[in-house]
């Protein structure tokens, strides 16, 4: 059942980056590597979520020059629902 709810998480990710702008869909992939490589290092299951969301969101958009552009709390939202999705299928 998680897997399925994974599947579903990553399609309406996907459909909201094809419907938004480019620099939302760059925003969007650029929350999704970082959450995947916080699973990667095993600091997604050593770290607390929100933390791990904050940093991520701030360096996607450091990283894409995006920090004046209000998306700052959109962005911390979108990258702990990646995280929160990952570390749900990853204790499976």
């Amino acid at each position: 059942m998680r897997k399925l709810f994974i599947v579903g998480l990553a399609l309406a990710l996907s459909a909201c980056g094809t419907t938004a702008n480019t620099s939302n869909a760059s925003l969007n992939t650029c929350l999704t590597q970082k959450a995947y490589a916080t699973l990667n290092d095993g600091s997604l299951m050593t770290t607390e979520v929100k933390t791990l969301a904050k940093n991520i969101s701030a360096a996607c958009l450091k990283q894409l020059a995006l920090e004046k552009s209000g998306l700052s709390e959109e962005s911390v939202t979108a990258a702990t629902n990646v995280l929160n999705a990952l570390k749900a299928a990853k204790g499976e």
